[in-house]
């Protein structure tokens, strides 16, 4: 073979490695995103990614940080009541939903076998949770009398979790869902009890899957089905 030909036999070879490179890099870029998670399917939630290899049985302990919840930018205050809501009544909505979730997350991890400490260490799980987008169709007034409200659906609220090693801080998994509620058709009654009992029923879903997504429960049989706040 001349030398000639075998220098053009190169340079193909050498093409065709540069051509097949970006396509693998397209291909790993597409089901890792740039905090190197990858996607998980949970049944129930919108959009879960983990870190690949990730061994969440590495963890029996979890500590959860305090609950950050803040309004859908299209919700407003000044809706509600003849001057608007207090800034003390919008405060404790916050103060209230922050708190049911901390109590929701606690108890159904401590149900699946997790210690909850206040201390970083070696096997405890960072848990940081954010609720976000929060819409309130019939908020708590104190201008009705009697506090009677009815509204066709609660409203809507995001969860936006992030879980981490507690001692380095790397970002370990991520879990993005969506709450709305779909209303039944009719009027219902709205009002600080009622509104508390439906956001305690949403976040104890969202900590079963939690648990779900930790302990691999997703795998139980067909007649269990996982609880679904939807």
């Amino acid at each position: 073979m001349s030398a000639t030909r075998i220098l053009r036999l190169a340079g193909i070879l050498s093409a065709t490695l540069l051509c097949s490179m970006p396509i693998r890099a397209t291909a790993q870029s597409a089901t890792v995103d740039p905090d190197g998670l990858a996607p998980r399917e949970i049944r129930g939630l919108d959009s879960v990614t983990e870190r690949p290899g990730v061994n969440w049985r590495d963890y029996d302990k979890v500590m959860i940080s305090e609950v950050q919840v803040a309004f859908s930018r299209g919700w407003d205050s000044r809706a509600y009541g003849r001057f608007g809501l207090e800034p003390q009544r919008i405060t404790k909505i916050r103060d209230d939903l922050g708190r049911l979730a901390q109590e929701a997350f606690a108890e159904n991890l401590t149900r699946g076998g997790y210690s909850v400490v206040s201390a970083a260490g070696a096997g405890v799980l960072q848990v940081v949770p954010r609720i976000t987008d929060l819409y309130v169709n019939a908020p708590p007034r104190d201008d009705l009398a009697p506090l009677y409200t009815y509204v066709l659906e609660s409203g809507e609220m995001t969860l936006v979790l992030e879980l981490r090693d507690s001692v380095t801080g790397t970002l370990l998994g991520r879990v993005r869902d969506r709450y709305r509620d779909p209303g039944i058709g009719v009027f219902v009654l709205a009002n600080e009890v009622t509104q508390q009992a439906e956001n305690r029923r949403v976040l104890r879903a969202w900590a079963e899957q939690l648990r779900t997504m930790l302990t691999g429960a997703q795998d139980r049989p067909a007649t269990e089905p996982a609880t679904n706040p939807r």
